[in-house]
């Protein structure tokens, strides 16, 4: 919880600050989503959040991204299995740290691409992560999406086994969030 309210105030402060052409937008949660992907010895296996809120403030002078703020419950991933999916809740110790949060405002636009210099926390731990992501705007569309990998262990998460093999310890996360702006 603290870290959520961390970067809806670095949000807030930065909108105080800021000139009227810059605006605080919400991703539209229907035509977003958040996901991940893992490996284990004998399968793959996929899943997706649409209930994560992503907000961004925009500068409509420049059409740049400036500042990005997300957040997605742990249980709101599903992957179509749910004793998987109950497991991950066991393994990340979901009523412990519900939440998974990034937030940014080290971020270079260069039109179809945003370099993005933030801090994810992850089943308690915070550490820096650079994710390069792809930016189109179409008409009052903005569209943003990219991937980035992690490896739980450096989270503090031990991965998770089946049948005596464990999987592997890189997740990878990929977003798509849609803004009308």
């Amino acid at each position: 919880m603290k870290n959520i309210l961390t970067a809806l105030l670095l949000l807030g402060v930065l909108l105080n600050a800021s000139a009227q052409s810059k605006r605080k937008i919400e991703a539209n949660k229907k035509s977003s989503e958040i996901g991940y992907s893992m490996k284990h010895p004998l399968h793959e296996w996929t899943a997706s959040a649409k209930d994560g809120k992503c907000i961004i403030v925009f500068n409509d002078d420049t059409q740049k991204v400036e500042v990005v703020a997300v957040v997605v419950a742990v249980r709101s991933f599903d992957s179509e299995n749910s004793n998987r999916d109950s497991h991950a809740l066991e393994v990340l110790e979901a009523l412990k740290f519900p939440n998974i949060t990034f937030s940014a405002n080290n971020i270079t636009d260069n039109g179809s691409s945003l370099q993005i210099k933030g801090n994810l926390v992850f089943h308690g731990v915070t550490k820096p992560v650079e994710v390069t992501a792809k930016k189109s705007i179409s008409g009052k569309k903005l569209l943003v999406e990219g991937a980035f990998d992690i490896n739980m262990t450096d989270y503090n998460v031990v991965p998770p086994g089946l049948m005596g093999l464990k999987t592997e310890e890189l997740i990878k996360l990929n977003f798509k969030f849609n803004f009308d702006i």
